[in-house]
């Protein structure tokens, strides 16, 4: 059917069976044969074939003006496993709430620009959950922190965009340690993290359990900045990637504790369940944004 309505508009646009025929690599027979099972399907006459050459009848350009969103939205569906095609439709894809304090907009952004016709729906988290979604089918791909040397879990693909080493910070006005010690003793100081499910504190508080130690978190709460202008006036000690610390407008109030035998270095891993087709080009693109942006923090 779908090969029989492209031989009617292409007969119709072309206004010459020539034209159709050479238009779709066939040959007129071939042509003629295909609007004739049009024709017989639809128990109608599509061509006025006594006129020279064949003219739509009112039924024919009623057929055919009802065919063309069949098929361009046949064509489109042809371009989603390719891809080298424009991406179309809607990509949806999470970001790890701590890499989303940093990225998430001039991601976004990005993408609307450089794909203004792609439909971009966005979902922040913590890594586990994205995870679950990605593998569900929810998500066509996430933006995750994983411990360094850690793998996504099967059946999820991936690959590390970037990493990044993180560090315990305090007030610089207001120091709460004024030289080297053990992780563990700084368990009976307040500090300032993200909530349950972030990577950071994950991390953390298993470094901290390693040590028969665990953490006070005096304030539980979103956003980087946030949390380093609290830091900033002396509520108490936090996590925070080398590379944004260097970015942020805190910087200068925020000193850096050094934490003997310990270091916390986290990979920023893109995972997804299956092949992107005609998302590929977008999906390369946020990739290519985060990276960027976290070099550029790298190197502020």
């Amino acid at each position: 059917m779908i090969d029989n309505l492209k031989a009617l508009a292409a007969v119709i646009d072309s206004k010459s069976l020539t034209k159709a025929a050479s238009r779709l690599c066939l040959t007129q027979s071939a042509i003629s044969r295909r609007i004739q099972q049009l024709e017989e399907a639809l128990g109608g006459t599509l061509l006025d074939r006594t006129q020279r050459p064949p003219s739509s009848t009112a039924l024919g350009q009623r057929v055919y003006e009802q065919s063309l969103p069949i098929l361009r939205a046949v064509d489109d569906l042809m371009t989603l496993t390719r891809k080298d095609a424009a991406p179309t439709g809607t990509v949806r894809f999470g970001m790890s709430q701590a890499i989303g304090d940093v990225i998430l907009a001039n991601a976004v952004e990005q993408l609307s620009r450089e794909f203004p016709t792609l439909d971009v729906r966005v979902r922040a988290g913590w890594g586990d959950s994205l995870a679950a979604q990605v593998g569900a089918g929810d998500l066509d791909a996430a933006i995750v922190m994983l411990p360094a040397g850690t793998r996504p879990a099967a059946p999820l693909l991936g690959g590390i965009i970037a990493t990044v080493d993180v560090a315990i910070v305090q007030s610089r006005r207001r120091p709460r340690v004024r030289q080297a010690v053990a992780l563990a003793d700084l368990a009976k100081q307040d500090w300032i993290l993200n909530p349950i499910g972030c990577g950071y504190r994950a991390a953390l508080e298993s470094a901290m359990k390693e040590r028969d130690g665990s953490l006070r978190v005096a304030i539980d709460t979103y956003g980087t900045e946030v949390q380093l202008r609290m830091i900033a006036s002396g509520l108490g000690l936090g996590l925070a990637p080398r590379s944004v610390l260097r970015a942020s407008a805190s910087r200068d109030e925020i000193a850096i504790v050094e934490a003997t035998g310990f270091a916390m270095q986290l990979d920023i891993w893109l995972i997804h369940l299956r092949e992107f087709g005609n998302l590929k080009r977008a999906i390369e693109a946020l990739t290519a944004t985060v990276a960027d942006g976290f070099a550029r923090y790298a190197a502020a």
